[in-house]
């Protein structure tokens, strides 16, 4: 493509601005958790809910997404949907109990839903697919400032303010960065098929979408994506904050600091993968190669005693650097559709990538509230049952996707006859 670097900057730029408050969103209540616990009175089990809600109505609404993608085009689906989620900040800084909590807090990943696999329609369209892996990552890296701006800096605002206030002020920001979009992104190149898409009825629109979950290399891809986010979102954005204030007993801005590093290591992750999707000849086999040693890591930290902070800081920083390949299953699904099928299709699959992060950060409000003391806090040996299950988990999505057929050597996109997966 002519001038593909100049176009890249633009498309990317934008993007990553409206993603840095979706990011932002995902983790927001990591570091200030103990403080909303405090505030309003709440369970453990009832922090896993809060925090895993925004993940379960992701989920939920992928589906639609992609139908709305393909239908109505990233533009309208980004802009129109993110308007839900400042409505649901607002909500979530004036809440007054659990239930108030929830619900707004579902409002917002409503509103976030579209916001990546949008984006990757848009660099689907626009810049070279050889590439895609790498333009991805980066719009992933960049849009994580916003899971930097959740951590040391909501810690400090939330001191000096308190937590509703950086709530108002993430919905003012967000509005912002909607104008901005709105302003900025166009669905496709002039002459691209998707101007010329002819409107589907209701039967064709939903069973593209049986279409894809039917194909079996889509169910592979599936499995190892409904862990993958979730192995390192349940820590980074949730029991990590706990976790260092239970056993190490630190205060809120050291707990920010340290989720900072950890931030900064997944967004380090995220480009060094995208970097080494280019790299391998197979990509499966990078995919493998990275959850076998999250696994070992995470097996790690579960038997670990009680040792110098900045040891088990290294080694959850470690856990985000190396946990975070993502983006190359992203690739590995993006080459399954076709055209017709893009928008569904990518959004289909991400409907697992939070799925995860809700199952696998309430399972942790389960496993932590099975051993909390009087006191409200928990014991070493609960964090440890906490990383030994998500490592589990893990290993058996690792089996799964090892069925899979590795999509640098596939043609075959969904809807072509099955061949034996190798």
């Amino acid at each position: 493509m002519k001038n593909e670097a100049g176009v890249a900057f633009k498309i990317i730029a934008t993007l990553s601005i409206v993603y840095v408050a979706s990011n932002f969103f995902r983790s927001s209540i990591a570091v200030i958790a103990p403080d909303i616990m405090d505030d309003l009175a709440l369970t453990h089990e009832q922090l896993g809910i809060v925090g895993g809600i925004f993940f379960i109505a992701f989920a939920v609404f992928q589906v639609p997404v992609g139908i709305f993608l393909d239908r109505y085009g990233p533009k309208k689906t980004i802009c129109g949907l993110m308007l839900i989620s400042v409505l649901g900040s607002f909500g979530f800084a004036l809440a007054s109990s659990f239930t108030e909590l929830t619900v707004a807090r579902m409002f917002i990943g409503i509103g976030c839903s579209p916001v990546l696999m949008g984006s990757l329609v848009i660099i689907s369209r626009w810049l070279s697919a050889d590439r895609f892996a790498f333009y991805a990552s980066l719009v992933v890296g960049l849009g994580g400032l916003g899971n930097i701006f959740a951590t040391a800096p909501t810690a400090y605002l939330a001191d000096l303010a308190g937590w509703r206030e950086v709530f108002l002020l993430a919905g003012v920001l967000t509005a912002l960065s909607l104008l901005f979009g709105f302003l900025i992104i166009k669905d496709a190149p002039l002459g691209h098929a998707f101007h010329d898409r002819k409107t589907e009825n209701l039967k064709d629109t939903f069973g593209g979408v049986l279409e894809i979950i039917k194909d079996r290399q889509f169910q592979y891809v599936f499995a190892i994506n409904l862990v993958i986010y979730g192995t390192v979102m349940s820590i980074v954005g949730l029991w990590g904050s706990h976790f260092l204030h239970d056993i190490y007993g630190l205060e809120l801005a050291e707990r920010g600091t340290i989720l900072l590093w950890m931030t900064l290591a997944m967004i380090t992750g995220s480009l060094m993968y995208g970097w080494l999707d280019g790299v391998f000849n197979n990509r499966k086999h990078l995919v493998i190669l990275a959850a076998v040693i999250t696994v070992l890591v995470l097996c790690v930290l579960a038997a670990m005693p009680v040792i110098e902070v900045w040891q088990i800081a290294s080694l959850l920083v470690f856990l985000c650097f190396i946990g975070s390949y993502g983006v190359i299953i992203m690739s590995h699904g993006r080459s399954i559709f076709p055209e017709k099928l893009l928008g569904r299709g990518i959004a289909t699959l991400n409907t697992a990538v939070f799925l995860g992060v809700f199952l696998m950060q309430a399972m942790g409000g389960f496993i932590v509230g099975n051993f909390v003391r009087d006191d409200g806090s928990a014991p070493l040996i609960a964090y440890k049952t906490l990383f030994l299950s998500i490592a589990g988990v893990l290993t058996i999505a690792v089996l799964i996707y090892s069925l899979s057929r590795d999509s640098k050597t596939q043609n075959q996109k969904i809807g072509q006859p099955e061949t034996d997966a190798g």
